[in-house]
């Protein structure tokens, strides 16, 4: 990764980002080194994102556009996840996800969501594993 002064601009990033085909999203790198980046995400409407989990470190979300539910959960011992309350976001919210949560992001409205989020580029390849999901 290169951590140069260099701008990116989200909205380009997004126009051009290439499905990412295992959970289900349009991403790019914005900025960041190996150990915490910035990456843009568009969830298109009525789109599910495969449930997955990251055994290190913490994905801390910005919601840019639109509206979702997301859905937290934990794996008990037998590989179920047991599903906490899912909490509604919309535009504007920021959240952290912990090292080891089972997360899934679910888009059921209309509109496209566009998201910032920070995390280890380790997360978006060797640490990510997909479980069954809530849909």
């Amino acid at each position: 990764m290169d951590t140069t002064s260099k701008v990116s601009n989200l909205y380009e990033l997004i126009a051009s980002a290439k499905l990412d085909p295992a959970v289900g999203i349009r991403l790019g790198y914005l900025t960041g080194s190996e150990q915490f980046s910035l990456f843009g995400a568009e969830i298109a409407p009525q789109k599910v994102l495969s449930a997955h989990y990251h055994e290190n470190g913490e994905e801390i979300y910005q919601i840019v556009e639109g509206s979702g539910v997301m859905y937290i959960g934990e794996l008990d011992g037998v590989g179920t996840v047991v599903w906490e309350t899912p909490f509604n976001i919309k535009k504007g919210d920021c959240f952290t996800i912990g090292a080891g949560k089972v997360h899934q992001l679910c888009n059921h409205t209309d509109e496209k969501l566009i998201a910032v989020f920070g995390c280890s580029t380790s997360h978006l390849s060797t640490d990510r594993t997909i479980v069954k999901g809530v849909q």
